[in-house]
């Protein structure tokens, strides 16, 4: 019993020395690695430890997967749809606009069924209930949102889902950790999207609003690693070739997929 008991506090001696050891060696190595602390402070300071870890591991994660959304994001004038018909153009056997629902006003031009499906706020906030939404954002005072089936819809024909979003909506998708490849569309200069967006007709209230939010959504975008795809939309034919760069790299393999279909048809 004795000899047990000898053992035991024999045991534990080791164990409590052994611990001071790794304590000390651990504390040795973060002072030698003071980088480990801040990574490990910055998760204990997120809001969303999930959302946070999944940003800064983005980088090291560079090959893209299959038939991941390609979600085009920029301040309202920043031409994403300019671009986004450019690629559809180009590529509309692989990648297909979204069509968001929206409780804004149909305009006099604007088709029953375009870009969008005009529905009243009680619908939207009952979908939202539902959890239809991808994502959903306030813009403007008007609801604008992506749903899960129109992303299926698309999905089910073979075909890259494409969705404009803001810097809210883009964010949204993110959390809801949904794989998707991000690219940021930049305004040259604020001195020339106010001269776009100076082009629309709306009420001097609304043009400040949107200049307003165009510099949260710049400010926002510098401040995330979740776009590592960006570029500026300054000339717009040298802009239309940086999309097509871009979007042929992220893509390659399923570009590569649908040339080799279309030339055995």
């Amino acid at each position: 019993m004795e000899e047990n008991v000898n053992f035991d506090n024999e045991v534990l001696a080791y164990l409590t020395v052994r611990k001071d050891q790794l304590i000390d060696s651990h504390k040795h190595y973060i002072q030698s690695h003071p980088e480990i602390r801040e990574v490990l402070n910055d998760f204990l300071s997120s809001n969303d430890v999930f959302v946070f870890a999944k940003e800064y591991y983005h980088p090291f994660n560079p090959t893209p997967l299959k038939y991941k959304p390609l979600i085009v994001v920029g301040p309202s004038g920043v031409g994403k749809g300019t671009l986004i018909k450019e690629i559809i153009n180009k590529y509309g056997g692989l990648f297909e606009s979204k069509i968001s629902y929206t409780t804004r006003a149909k305009k006099s031009f604007e088709k029953s069924e375009g870009s969008y499906h005009f529905i009243t706020k009680e619908d939207f906030m009952r979908r939202v209930e539902r959890n239809e939404f991808v994502e959903w954002c306030n813009v403007h005072g008007n609801l604008y949102g992506t749903t899960f089936a129109e992303l299926d819809r698309i999905k089910q024909k073979g075909k890259i889902p494409i969705i404009e979003v803001d810097v809210q909506g883009a964010i949204k998708i993110n959390e809801r950790a949904i794989e998707g490849n991000f690219l940021f569309i930049y305004p040259p200069a604020f001195e020339e999207l106010r001269k776009r967006l100076g082009t629309r007709t709306e009420t001097e209230e609304e043009f400040k609003l949107r200049i307003q939010n165009a510099i949260k959504e710049i400010e926002m975008a510098n401040n995330s690693v979740l776009f590592t795809n960006r570029l500026v939309n300054d000339e717009l034919e040298q802009a239309i070739d940086q999309f097509y760069t871009l979007v042929e790299a992220l893509y390659f393999q399923e570009l590569k997929n649908l040339k080799e279909q279309q030339q055995n048809q």
